[in-house]
């Protein structure tokens, strides 16, 4: 069953109304630039700076009455690279999935390995659909250039 489609303006719906399959020239011009300059506008981008004006504003009237900026340290501080290593390989052990062996080695345990063999097999279903997609685009590209030289040749 076909969907209707209905138009997306009120002046769309007014130019329907009158003369169905014909619309106004000139209002389907100017509702068609409005439309790709609304999908072209960033508005995030505008607000953000709409903001930062407001801020330098208000800092700036703050300085001028005197009011000064404190600044305050934050009283923890973020781990480093070895504490987080560390952290990693306590949650792997609080986890059960490494043991720690001789000399602080980790061992792999039994449930480790069945989790690392189940996050390997899904890696691999996902190499293998993104394998099956990207040959599948290709296919549509060839089919899409064999058909673009057909009608070449025909003209």
């Amino acid at each position: 069953m076909p969907r209707s489609i209905l138009p997306e303006t009120g002046i769309d719906q007014i130019n329907e109304e009158t003369a169905p399959g014909q619309t106004d020239v000139l209002s389907s011009h100017l509702l068609g630039g409005k439309k790709k300059h609304d999908e072209n506008k960033n508005v995030e981008t505008e607000e953000v700076q709409h903001l930062d004006k407001g801020t330098d504003y208000l800092t700036t009237m703050l300085l001028q009455q005197g009011i000064r900026e404190v600044k305050t340290k934050s009283k923890k501080i973020p781990p480093k690279l070895d504490e987080l290593k560390k952290m990693f390989v306590q949650n792997l052990i609080e986890s059960g999935y490494v043991t720690l062996g001789e000399k602080g080695r980790t061992i792999l345990t039994d449930v480790g390995k069945k989790y690392l063999d189940a996050q390997t097999k899904n890696a691999e279903v996902k190499v293998e659909l993104a394998k099956l997609k990207n040959l599948e685009y290709r296919k549509s590209l060839e089919r899409l250039a064999k058909r673009n030289q057909k009608k070449r040749k025909r003209k």
